[in-house]
Order: structure tokens, then C-alpha cells, then sequence
């Protein structure tokens, strides 16, 4: 039988890689995803503390420089959180094209896939077409062969 050979192995080659890519794109991105997620909480977390730090500060006598500077910390906790909660809404447009590219490569990979198959099905129909044909025409030899001979 002849060997089965696929023209557009190349393009194969070429999506696996591009379906790869997105993928290892993808993972990096979930990884700073979960970094930013992790950076929030922690903001969350300076900022409950600089909030309880100034709910003390306001009920007991404190110099007037320590209430501003527990209100200073408040402020710039609560900032922090603040730009934590927007870098990981940026990002998460971000992993959401991640997502959608890796989709999108491993759509076109299996479309090319599809039709390997279907070339490969078609190539093992026609060889088996084409042996069946010989061993008919070899069969039909022998069969002929066998009533030609002289009694």
C-alpha cells in the first residue's frame, strides 16, 4: 500500500504551534491573574487595618499630627486598593483576549485536523479499492488459467 501523505502537514505544524503559543500566553496570563487577585486581597487587608487604626485613633486622645497621620495611611491604603481592583479589571480584558486567541488557534487546528482525517480516509478507501482490483484481476487469472488447461 502507498504511503499516506498529507499536503497540508505544514499548515498542521503551524497551527499545533500557534494553538501551543496561545496556550502558554494563556497560562501566563491566568498566573498574573492570580497575582493581581492576591495583591488585592492584600490591599484589602492594609486598608481594613489602616481603617481600624483610625476608628482607635478618633475615639481616644491622640495629638492632632497622629490622627492626621493615621487618616495619611488610611488614604493611601485605601488608594492602594483602589489601583489593585483597576489593574486586575485591566487584566482581566486582557486574559479575556488571551482566551478568546487560544480558542480561536485551537478552532483552526482542528479544522485542519478535519481534513487530514478526511484526506487519510479517502487515501485508505482508494487503496483498498485498488488491492481488492488486483486480487479480483489475479483471481480472474487463475480462474482462467484453470479452464484452459488441456484434459
Amino acid at each position: 500500500m502507498k504511503r499516506f501523505r498529507f499536503r497540508l502537514q505544514s499548515l498542521v505544524f503551524l497551527r499545533e504551534l500557534r494553538e501551543t503559543q496561545a496556550a502558554t500566553v494563556l497560562a501566563k496570563k491566568l498566573e498574573q491573574q492570580r497575582r493581581l487577585e492576591h495583591d488585592l486581597v492584600q490591599a484589602q487587608a492594609r486598608s481594613e487595618l489602616a481603617r481600624a487604626n483610625l476608628l482607635q485613633a478618633e475615639g481616644k486622645r491622640f495629638a492632632p499630627q497622629d490622627h492626621s497621620a493615621a487618616l495619611a495611611d488610611f488614604d493611601r491604603m485605601v488608594a492602594q486598593e483602589r489601583s489593585a481592583e483597576k489593574a486586575l479589571l485591566a487584566h482581566t480584558k486582557i486574559l479575556d483576549q488571551a482566551r478568546l486567541a487560544w480558542a480561536e488557534a485551537g478552532k483552526e487546528l482542528k479544522a485542519v485536523n478535519n481534513l487530514r482525517g478526511r484526506a487519510e480516509e479517502r487515501h485508505f478507501q482508494e487503496a483498498t479499492r485498488l488491492e481488492q482490483a488486483e486480487m479480483d484481476e489475479a483471481a480472474s487469472r487463475i480462474a482462467g488459467a484453470s479452464y484452459s488447461l488441456p484434459s
